[in-house]
């Protein structure tokens, strides 16, 4: 059973004294060091139990489960343990989606993905067959089967399933229990910003809005409003995964504070200044006709965390290493 580390917990002045160039430089790797050591030491336990046939990973949305499982895959890989790696957002339905009372749709319950499909698939790949992995387009909300993309396990393989919903007893029960490991990947940290502060569920908001402005077509209110939707699945699933992992893994980097939340205070700023103007398009996130579910209470959402990040210094993205997670926000 797995347990949150300590919360981590910064001030803005915390962040202030590592400005400065080369200052800055060392906050970063001992940022990014802290994150690999957690990924290695699940690495390591893996590499000791040559019993393990498949890695299950869990975390909310915005924790980094994608990224942290690439490095993963390649550190088993390159320690002779060849691993592959199953995305179960490939997964998604096209049809039949679920919708709240405000008109946003359910993309994060369990029922939201076609477990048959995985299921079937993913025991084709634990009996050592050539299957086809489908791809999910998240902008046309359609999936789709590229030539050559496929997973055949050698004897000596292992399969990495990544997901939302990755430690569900309906995923993770394919497999005896000595046959498998499971980690649950969340940022766990605040800063304190007078009396106000970013949560670690705020991390991840914004996290979230520097990606779907980048790569979903959304705007960072079109994010805010949806995050009530999030929050309800998570409340569900976050304890029950998290009791269910081996292994926690925070994801939060102390640096990426100057770093995501001036990226993302700049979305929300632009959002705002759509709105005031008139000029605000619908959401990607709402059917409510009135073009998004909660514009009220999202609008209010967006002005605090502005406020908030316009107190946190910003540094440009260039110090982010290029196999940093935050790249998965960012790039």
């Amino acid at each position: 059973m797995a347990e949150f580390s300590e919360l981590i917990v910064l001030t803005v002045s915390d962040l202030e004294d590592n400005l400065g160039a080369e200052q800055f430089r060392r906050f970063v790797a001992r940022s990014e060091q802290r994150f690999v050591d957690q990924v290695t030491h699940v690495a390591d336990f893996i590499l000791s139990h040559p019993s393990i046939r498949a890695i299950f990973v869990s975390g909310p949305t915005s924790s980094g489960k994608t990224t942290s499982s690439k490095l993963m895959t390649k550190r088993l890989t390159e320690a002779g343990l060849r691993t592959w790696h199953l995305e179960m957002d490939d997964y998604y339905r096209t049809v039949d989606l679920r919708y709240d009372e405000y008109g946003r749709p359910d993309y994060e319950s369990i029922e939201t993905l076609d477990l048959q499909q995985f299921s079937e698939d993913l025991q084709r790949i634990l009996n050592y067959e050539n299957v086809p992995i489908p791809t999910f387009d998240f902008k046309t909300r359609t999936r789709h089967y590229d030539p050559g993309k496929t997973i055949c396990l050698g004897k000596n393989d292992v399969v990495l399933v990544e997901g939302l919903h990755g430690i569900s007893e309906q995923v993770t029960s394919k497999l005896p229990r000595e046959q498998q490991l499971s980690y649950f990947i969340m940022p766990h940290a605040r800063v304190l910003s007078d009396a106000r502060m970013l949560s670690g569920s705020d991390i991840r908001v914004l996290r979230r809005i520097s990606r779907d402005v980048r790569h979903r077509g959304a705007t960072a209110l079109d994010t805010i409003d949806y995050w009530p939707m999030i929050e309800r699945a998570e409340s569900s699933f976050i304890p029950v995964y998290l009791k269910a992992a081996d292994f926690y893994i925070n994801s939060i980097l102390p640096y990426e504070f100057m770093v995501v939340a001036p990226m993302a205070y700049r979305e929300i700023e632009k959002s705002l200044d759509l709105f005031f103007n008139r000029k605000l398009p619908p959401s990607s996130y709402s059917s409510n006709p009135a073009g998004h579910s909660d514009l009220k209470r999202a609008i209010k959402e967006a002005a605090r965390l502005s406020w908030v990040c316009e107190q946190i210094p910003a540094v440009t993205p260039s110090f982010v290493p290029e196999n940093s997670i935050l790249q998965e926000f960012i790039r």
